[in-house]
């Protein structure tokens, strides 16, 4: 009978850890190709830090903007997890008139981001208003 047991054991030990192994890979690999045919329209940007545990978790690689329907802003941010593991993030666009002001939009409210480990993901909004001629984009931890 104890040499059934240790017989057994070995099997299923091994079995058990290559259970657990998916779970623990969480980068993610990509292919893209190696001569890109866009020409996206960059946007030179300010970054304000208020949380330095943030910024070590998550950075905005570049931002890029485009015009739809004639006249509507469209934003696409390229966001990267700098950590090996999963993360969730807030996040938020914001739309500026002309002028400075805000221009209030029914989807201005804070959505989640969730990342694999080392992952990039491209995140994009469109201004509901002609009038939003610029934008704020915010990040919060999610708790």
């Amino acid at each position: 009978m104890k040499t059934s047991h240790r017989l057994l054991a070995g099997p299923v030990l091994a079995a058990a850890l290559l259970a657990l192994l998916p779970g623990c890979a969480t980068n993610v690999n990509t292919v893209e190709r190696a001569q890109p045919q866009a020409t996206p329209h960059y946007v030179s940007d300010k970054r304000v830090v208020t949380d330095n545990t943030l910024a070590r978790t998550i950075r905005v690689n570049s931002i890029n903007q485009a015009t739809v329907s004639g006249e509507l802003l469209k934003i696409q941010a390229e966001v990267e997890n700098l950590k090996s593991d999963l993360r969730a993030v807030r996040y938020k666009f914001e739309w500026i008139d002309r002028d400075g002001m805000a221009v209030n939009s029914p989807t201005d409210g804070w959505k989640i981001l969730n990342f694999s480990g080392r992952e990039t993901l491209r995140i994009s909004t469109v201004a509901t208003s002609p009038a939003a001629v610029d934008f704020v984009l915010k990040f919060s931890e999610l708790k």
